[in-house]
């Protein structure tokens, strides 16, 4: 699930009830931010179910947002839902002319939100069974390559291929270490970086992260609490265990979806130098970046 919003109580909100409902989900907080996403999550060959899309926002509205997604082939094929707190908006017009799923009038109920994301879901995967049922015996040949029908303005796109799930990369250094086992966040932190024109590399679980971090020595991890091998805590431990020998030390930003009051002082507690909850925004993870790398800069030079 793609949440498109610029309100950020409404996107809390929304993320918080698509996460009770076992969804994976990401936010954007405009037009623009989305249909990157949407970019960069087809160039890695990442899924979008669904996607949540506000009418009001700044810049490009609903419409325009839908528009861009109708024109574009890799697109068009993802239902969108429809949030509007405005009566006047011609959703008939909008169904006919990009494809609208459904719309809903904010606040819209939990249970009907709900109801009507599985609907579009399973109406979208129905249309594409029977297209694919047609296609297939007419169109033998691998469906031809296209171009996306919009212009995102962003920092150097890192193929997928350079993105591992092992320390079989060129050595270091790099900017940033994330250790982040969901598909969808790594989408979201690359995207975040990518604006910021950072240099990153992504581990897929704890004792990955461990290894890459010696292998191309970072200037600052961010480490989720919850993986599989080892988690953010156990990572954390093993590397300051590491940095206890040469005497380094690189920060680490703890990330943790839960957000509960004892969770940062568990993130202190095991090594980590800072705390972060989910969902991540840009201009918050890029101010908790920029204090942490121009404090490292700063205890170099000194």
């Amino acid at each position: 699930m793609l949440v498109i919003d610029d309100n950020p109580v409404n996107r809390e909100i929304l993320l918080e009830q698509l996460r009770s409902w076992s969804f994976d989900c990401a936010a954007a907080e405009s037009g623009a931010v989305g249909l990157a996403f949407l970019d960069r999550a087809s160039q890695l060959g990442a899924a979008v179910d669904c996607i949540i899309l506000d009418y009001q926002m700044p810049g490009m509205n609903g419409a325009d947002v839908a528009k861009a997604i109708s024109a574009d082939s890799r697109l068009s094929a993802i239902p969108v839902v429809l949030l509007t707190s405005v009566d006047q908006v011609d959703f008939g017009k909008m169904v006919i002319d990009f494809g609208i799923a459904a719309h809903l009038t904010k606040p819209a109920r939990s249970a009907i939100l709900l109801g009507t994301v599985i609907s579009a879901i399973q109406k979208a995967r129905a249309q594409i069974g029977k297209a694919q049922f047609v296609r297939e015996p007419v169109v033998p040949q691998a469906a031809p390559v296209t171009l996306p029908a919009f212009t995102v303005i962003r920092g150097p796109a890192i193929p997928a291929a350079t993105v591992p799930e092992s320390i079989a990369t060129p050595n270091g250094p790099i900017d940033i270490l994330i250790a982040e086992d969901n598909d969808v966040n790594q989408l979201v932190f690359g995207q975040i970086l990518n604006g910021l024109g950072l240099s990153y590399r992504i581990a897929s679980n704890g004792r990955t992260a461990v290894e890459m971090y010696r292998a191309l020595r970072p200037k600052l991890i961010l480490m989720d609490v919850s993986m599989p091998e080892m988690n953010g805590y156990e990572a954390t431990r093993a590397i300051r265990a590491a940095e206890a020998a040469s005497g380094n030390h690189t920060p680490i930003i703890g990330v943790t979806a839960h957000a509960l009051k004892g969770d940062r002082d568990k993130c202190i507690e095991s090594g980590m130098d800072d705390y972060l909850p989910k969902p991540v925004s840009p201009d918050r993870l890029g101010s908790k970046i920029g204090t942490w790398l121009s404090e490292t800069v700063a205890v170099k030079r000194a």
